[in-house]
């Protein structure tokens, strides 16, 4: 594919399908079966929910929100919707009912395409949205327009001219805390953040999707990339399935966030303990199936020490950093980068510059700002297009990225000493006793508040929780600086507070028990 052919959504899903035709681009299971789903069959399929949007609407632009999981379908209405002009918008289906409104009236959806299982919903929708005219679901039904249904009965139509600088899609953010903004992507940030490296894949490549779709991580890397280079994207079904999913597709490529990549390594790690006669590599590749070349990291810290325990297995890991406002990425590592302490190095096209400690971005993935929100957009860029990333961090001689916290998140002693939580809150990854942990200051001393892990725990004869929460504070104190130090311990009996994205809420109701 020739990458300087591709301006927008549309060039490039028709191009996909001038390209690599037949060639199966989307693998589902539906029970025994596995239902296919070539590049052709998308680009024709998406545009007949551009058919069906045009005569429903005339012609003129119109928002559309989606919500559901990886299917042909959801690409379909993804695609007939922003390639088409019209504007799409992705939502978390985890979202509760109130926001689920809330999100659809605030991005002023006229259309709403959904999962099966948002049914029960979908008279509260009526109720509180009385703007939505089109309720479209995504399997086939009879008590709802359904995409099979469209499919069956409208007839291809071209996609008309659309702009890079038009309005592609608006997702809105998970922040830990305030309310969700909506960032408006352009086809041209979408397309350059595709674009901006080279031999990333091949169409030799069998990808396992397992990240939520909404999230423009999982949707630039996993499937535009695929559509770049002619890639096989194998839907994970649920994450229940994924050990079996991963046997069963064999994929050579994966998009993971940390926890992911170390939940399996622990399970393969169980199985060693349990058999240390088979080899750590042998295990390995009978989990991933075989054929698996690399994964890609990203959303979350990984913990170099993760990092190594996976390349001892041939299984490289790739990290990368970006952020839903950049489309998303702003560095990656190749798969061959020795640097596990990075983020990896600043995409091509992509400038970066470290203001006050503060990460700042700049390229044409950047968003045009958030949705009818211009306070919001004057905080996040500059007049001359620097996005203030609110991350903390430092680029070295190798165009390494690397980061040190969030800018928000920064505890300001009353010494004048600026300490990171997540420095500190790094230094307890990959511990099996400890759930979650969250560190914050309390009456002006820095403190760590800590959920364990009271299975293993108890699995492992562990009874004196506080001891060694205490006790690996401890050996963390000796590491950093004295204005650095943890100096009050709290022990809940709850998780965290979290967002549907799984990120701790650092403004928490209900604090622990004060141990020390």
């Amino acid at each position: 594919m020739d990458k300087n052919k591709i301006k927008t959504l549309r060039d490039l899903v028709a191009e996909s399908a001038e390209c690599y035709g037949d060639k199966t681009f989307l693998k589902e299971r539906k029970g025994k079966d596995v239902a296919e789903t070539s590049f052709n069959e998308l680009y024709e399929n998406s545009k007949r929910i551009n058919r069906f949007l045009t005569e429903k609407f005339g012609g003129r632009t119109v928002h559309a929100a989606l919500i559901g999981a990886t299917s042909s379908a959801y690409l379909e209405a993804y695609f007939g919707t922003s390639c088409s002009g019209n504007v799409i918008i992705p939502l978390d289906a985890q979202l509760k009912e109130e926001d689920l409104c809330d999100h659809l009236r605030r991005s002023d959806s006229e259309v709403i395409f959904f999962d099966k299982k948002f049914m029960p919903v979908l008279d509260s929708v009526r109720r509180n949205c009385p703007m939505i005219k089109e309720f479209v679901c995504l399997q086939d039904t009879d008590k709802e327009t359904c995409i099979p249904q469209i499919i069956r009965d409208y007839e291809p139509s071209d996609f008309g001219d659309v702009s890079p600088e038009q309005l592609a899609a608006i997702l809105f953010t998970s922040g830990t805390t305030g309310l969700s903004k909506g960032v408006m992507l352009l086809h041209s940030n979408l397309i350059d953040n595709t674009m901006c490296q080279d031999n990333e894949s091949s169409t030799d490549d069998v990808l396992l999707s397992v990240l939520p779709v909404h999230h423009v991580y999982c949707f630039t890397c996993d499937i535009l990339l695929s559509l770049r280079y002619g890639a096989t994207v194998c839907v994970n079904d649920s994450m229940m399935h994924i050990s079996q999913n991963l046997k069963f597709f064999k994929p050579t490529l994966m998009l993971v966030v940390p926890m992911i990549a170390e939940t399996i390594y622990k399970k393969m790690k169980a199985v060693y303990d349990a058999s240390p006669d088979i080899p750590m590599k042998t295990i390995a590749d009978n989990v991933f199936g075989g054929n698996l070349r690399g994964l890609y990291s990203g959303g979350a810290y990984l913990n170099p020490r993760l990092a190594e325990d996976y390349r001892n297995l041939g299984i490289p890991i790739a990290q990368g950093y970006g952020m839903t406002e950049c489309s998303p990425r702003i560095s990656t590592a190749h798969l061959d980068d020795e640097n596990l302490n990075s983020i990896g190095t600043i995409v091509n096209g992509c400038s970066v510059k470290i203001v006050d400690g503060e990460i700042w971005a700049k390229s044409p993935s950047v968003m045009k700002g958030y949705y009818k929100n211009p306070e919001a957009t004057a905080e996040a860029l500059t007049s001359d297009g620097w996005l203030r990333t609110g991350d903390l961090g430092y680029v070295d001689s190798t165009n390494h990225l690397y980061i040190t916290g969030r800018k928000k998140n920064l505890i300001i002693l009353s010494n004048g000493e600026n300490v990171s939580p997540e420095e500190l809150e790094n230094k307890f990854s990959g511990l099996e006793w400890l759930s979650e942990v969250l560190v914050y200051a309390e009456d002006g001393m820095i403190t760590a508040e800590a959920y364990l892990n009271q299975e293993f725990l108890n699995e492992n004869g562990i009874d004196k929780t506080a001891g060694i929460f205490k006790n690996h504070v401890n050996d963390i104190n000796k590491t950093v600086s004295t204005a650095k130090a943890i100096r009050r311990l709290r022990l809940r009996d709850v998780e965290f507070d979290k967002t549907t994205s799984k990120k701790i809420r650092r403004e928490q109701s209900v604090r622990g028990q004060l141990i020390s």
